[in-house]
């Protein structure tokens, strides 16, 4: 999730690494209101977006599109290992590519909510804990993040 929102590896083993601290240093603050999951995924939501807000005050610039990791496509870990045809292998790393690129250019509230529903598979309660809204804030962050996806990512549907 951190790596989805921050966009280098790098910096997200560092930002892993300080939510994990943060996370025990608090540990005698975690009531059980909610599960652990869903308060450590809020630390660490917390950690990404403050380093995403100090990065952009300090370079002036929202996002750095050229920042990745060569070569290994988001959620390769899960995906089947079977062998796939050299152009359908490019067509579907440009696909991804594009994906990648337009989640990038999300604000970081839609793309907060992207990540942690459509790749990391939570459920909208569980978001909403994480992020600490309501569930129709989150389904309206869905919302408008979906439609926002969907207007960048338009030819790329049409070829498909």
């Amino acid at each position: 999730m951190i790596y989805q929102m921050v966009r280098n590896e790098e910096d997200a083993w560092d930002l892993t690494q300080d939510g994990f601290v943060r996370a025990w240093r608090s540990l005698a603050n975690f009531r059980g209101q909610s599960s652990f999951f869903t308060w450590l995924y809020r630390i660490m939501t917390n950690v990404a977006l403050d380093w995403l807000r100090r990065k952009k005050i300090e370079s002036g610039q929202e996002f750095d599109d050229s920042v990745g990791l060569p070569g290994i496509a988001p959620g390769a870990v899960t995906a089947p290992q079977a062998v796939v045809e050299p152009a359908v292998k490019l067509a579907d790393q440009e696909i991804r590519k594009r994906i990648d690129e337009a989640i990038a250019r999300l604000s970081d509230e839609h793309r907060t909510v992207i990540v942690m529903r459509e790749l990391d598979g939570m459920e909208y309660h569980e978001i909403a804990d994480a992020i600490g809204c309501s569930i129709g804030t989150v389904m309206s962050r869905l919302f408008y993040a979906r439609r926002k996806l969907q207007t960048m990512l338009r030819d790329v549907h049409e070829q498909l």
